[in-house]
Formats: C-alpha cells, sequence, structure tokens
C-alpha cells in the first residue's frame, strides 16, 4: 500500500474524531483529547531524515551499465509518521510507519513499512508488559536505534544484523520492562520472521533455511543521576545539557541454531547465535547560562555467530552492480564487514558549544567523532572505521543540520587467502533532520 494511502486515511478521520469530541482545540495542535481530565489521547508525530550524500564507491562498484569511482545522491534516509494513543488508564497504542532509504534505484519498489505496531500495559510504577511488532528487544543501549543522535547515525555495530531476520530492526514478540529505583531493565522474546537463509558453507556461518527458533534477549542499566524515560524503546543520543546521565548497562542476544555451516569432513553443523554487550552513556551540562554540553558513549561487544561470519552492511547502496573481476570483499557501494564472529569496542564523543546568541538561546553547534574498532574472525587485520562531524542544531534535535565524513576500509584477499585491508574509503553525508512531536 502506497504512503499516501496511510496518509489520506489519518486525514480523513481527523475532523470526525475532532468534532466527536465536541470542544475547543487543544494547547497541543498534534494531541486530541479523549477525556476532560486529558488523560485518555491521540497523538500524532513524525520525522524526516533527508542526506545529500558523495560516496567514493568500492571497487568494481557498477550503477546500471556504468562502472564508477564515486557518486553523489540525495537519498531519503527515513521518513516516519508516528501515533501514539492512550486510549484507556494504563494502556498505550503505538503504531508507526515509513519507508527508509529511499533514493535513485528505488523508484519501483520503494514501500511504507507498518514498523511499531504494539501494545504496552503498565502494571503498576515498577514494571509494564507489551506485544505486537516492535524494536523492544535487548543487547545494548542503541540496539533498537535512535534520532536524537550525536553524529549523523547511530553507531552501525548495532544495525549489524538488521533485515536478516526483521524489519528494520522490528520484530514480532513480548516484552517486559520497567524502573526499580536506579535499575531499568527490558526482556524480550521474540519470534524473528522465517525469510532469506542460505546454504551452509564450508567452515563460514550464514543464516541457515530451516525453520526460525524464538530469540531471546535483555538489556539492563543502572542510572547515577537524572533518570531517562522508557516509555519508547529508543534512548536518546544527546541530552544537550538538559539532563546529567550516567547509565553503566549490559545485555545479551540469544538464538538456538540460527547459523550453520559445514566442517572439514562435510558434516553440516548448527550454530547458536550468541551476543554479549557492556557499555556506558556519560551526558552532562557544562554551563547551563551558555548552553554547552559534554556527551559520551563506550560499548563492547563479543559476537559469536559460528565460525568466520561477517556481516557487510551497505546503507542506502547508492551502487546496484559489481565488477567481479575488479571487487573486493567489501563488495558494491559503500558496504563493509560491519559486525562479525569477534570482539567490538564503538566509542562516539561530543561537545557541545555556546549558544550563538546568549540572549535568544538559539543555534548552537555540535562537533562530535566517533570510531568503532573490531577483530573479527574472518579479518586478517582490525576493522577500523571513522567518524567525524558538526552539527547545526537550529532547534535541538527538532530542526538540524548534520555534515559526517566517514573513513572505511577495504578488504581483498591475498594470495594466502587472508582478507587484509589495502585502501580505504569515505563517505560525505549532509543531513537535515525535522521532527515533529
Amino acid at each position: 500500500m502506497k504512503f499516501y494511502h496511510y496518509l489520506s486515511g489519518i486525514l480523513f478521520m481527523l475532523p470526525v474524531i475532532v468534532l466527536a469530541q465536541n470542544q475547543p482545540p487543544p494547547a497541543d495542535p498534534l494531541t486530541l483529547y479523549l477525556n476532560k481530565e486529558k488523560t485518555h489521547y491521540l497523538k500524532f508525530g513524525g520525522y524526516l531524515q533527508v542526506w545529500l550524500r558523495n560516496t567514493q564507491l568500492n571497487p568494481g562498484s557498477k550503477i546500471n551499465d556504468s562502472q564508477l569511482n564515486s557518486v553523489t545522491d540525495v537519498t531519503l534516509r527515513r521518513v516516519r509518521l508516528k501515533v501514539t494513543a492512550m486510549p484507556v488508564d494504563h494502556l498505550m497504542l503505538v503504531l508507526q510507519l515509513g519507508p527508509t532509504n529511499v533514493n535513485n534505484l528505488t523508484k519501483m519498489d520503494t514501500y511504507v513499512d507498518l514498523l511499531d505496531g504494539y501494545v504496552d500495559y503498565k502494571i503498576n510504577e515498577y514494571i509494564a508488559v507489551g506485544g505486537g511488532r516492535s524494536s523492544w528487544m535487548g543487547l545494548s543501549r542503541y540496539a533498537t536505534g535512535y534520532t536524537k543522535t550525536l553524529l549523523y547515525e547511530t553507531p552501525l555495530i548495532n544495525l549489524g544484523d538488521i533485515n536478516r531476520r526483521d524489519i528494520t530492526q522490528r520484530r514480532l514478540g513480548l516484552f517486559v520492562k520497567g524502573i526499580i529505583g536506579k535499575l531499568d531493565y527490558r526482556f524480550a522474546y521474540t519470534t524473528p520472521y522465517n525469510t532469506g537463509g542460505t546454504a551452509p558453507l564450508n567452515t563460514i556461518a550464514v543464516f541457515n533455511t530451516k525453520v526460525v527458533k524464538p530469540n531471546w534477549s535483555g538489556y539492563i542499566k543502572w542510572q547515577f543521576f537524572d533518570k531517562e524515560s522508557n516509555v519508547m524503546a529508543q534512548n536518546q543520543g544527546a541530552y544537550l545539557g538538559k539532563k546529567k546521565v550516567l547509565a553503566i548497562g549490559a545485555g545479551f542476544e540469544l538464538q538456538k541454531d540460527a547459523l550453520w555451516h559445514k566442517n572439514a569432513i562435510n558434516d553440516t553443523i548448527s550454530d547458536n547465535l550468541k551476543q554479549f554487550a557492556a557499555d556506558i552513556f556519560y551526558d552532562t551540562p557544562i554551563n547551563k547560562e551558555k548552553g554547552t554540553a559534554f556527551t559520551f558513549y563506550g560499548a563492547y561487544h563479543h559476537h559469536d555467530f559460528g565460525p568466520n561470519y561477517t556481516r557487510i552492511l551497505a546503507i542506502g547502496n547508492p551502487a546496484n552492480g559489481l565488477d567481479a573481476s575488479t571487487a573486493s570483499f567489501n563488495g558494491s557501494g559503500n558496504g563493509y564487514p560491519v559486525i562479525g564472529t569477534g570482539n567490538s569496542i564503538s566509542i562516539q564523543t561530543g561537545f557541545l558549544l555556546p549558544y550563538f546568541n546568549q540572549k535568544k538561546k538559539g543555534a548552537q553547534l555540535l562537533p562530535a567523532v566517533g570510531i568503532q574498532y573490531s577483530k573479527f574472525e574472518r579479518l586478517a587485520d582490525p576493522m577500523v572505521t571513522y567518524d567525524a562531524g558538526v552539527s547545526l542544531l537550529l532547534k535541538g534535535h527538532s530542526s538540524k543540520f548534520v555534515f559526517n565524513a566517514q573513513s572505511r576500509p577495504i578488504f581483498r584477499a591475498q594470495a594466502d587467502g587472508e582478507l587484509t585491508t589495502t585502501m580505504r574509503k569515505m563517505m560525505y553525508v549532509l543531513m537535515y533532520h525535522i521532527s515533529i512531536d
């Protein structure tokens, strides 16, 4: 179904709902209150991210029949429309839809995902339960992604298995969450989608073609200063001086017989998916009058997907072909090995500079840097990516420009079969992000 079908349906319903209330418009024009106490409501929101991007393409990359070294394109990274409803006490309904990675290669297959569709029931102040399709999962702080970013994107290691057995980081399942004192927790039981999978390879684990077994995950964090909200699954990337937060967390994700491989005597061996992570997030105002703040995020990931598993990730790949004679291990476009069996460290940190105009408390600059260092079993060299960027905050995270430069490694097989780094490529992104909520 096309996006305008969803939008036209919602717009058609709005006047009906307003008339049914028979009350003056609320102070918040995006919220329709369903009772006089304003405890029951229907709230609308959404956001849009536009990229102007220049990418140095991986060796052998082709767009149609043209082999190119670089390309500049415009991409809709994310478009979202969200409806949050509290129709009765303690029960919240969340619906979210929108396309992802729409570029000039997606003319014929652009579609709109129903991303979130779940209910959340708060039993008491310590525990809530829910179910449906959502990103309520464990492992790490940003395993569910986030949009109020320090740089242009979440650390990509958190997205490494996206769309393997989920839809844009969403799965069908049940979850339990809550806050007990300074302890914030979430645990999820999900049923990954029965899609994809390939035949087993020799000594290299891949997702199998068998019936997919349940996935279990969880994440807990201890909050030392201000508490963070756990109403939604996503955690914030930078509070811009509005909170002082120190959170230390740890999580896991387990799935039995998710992958397989063939051993030296050609037997097919099943591999369990096992992921563990620990992270720390620190965000503090430096000078509230000037608006300065400091943010740091660091995470350690241990992934065990079976022998030599490696995942190449290419966000909004600007290429659609590959010349095999000159290709690298990275594949086409902007792909590189983001996740694999092994260990990884990722860091993002930034410093919010003073307001341009101290009286109006308006625009600010937020420079930030990031790094991912991974030792994957299949690669002879470490996989290291560097990000450096600066955000021009026009209205906090609600309206901002972000410029980001990323350096990624290119791996090639040597005569002895080892995969080593032979060069590096750059990708430059200028993003405009606007959100309405």
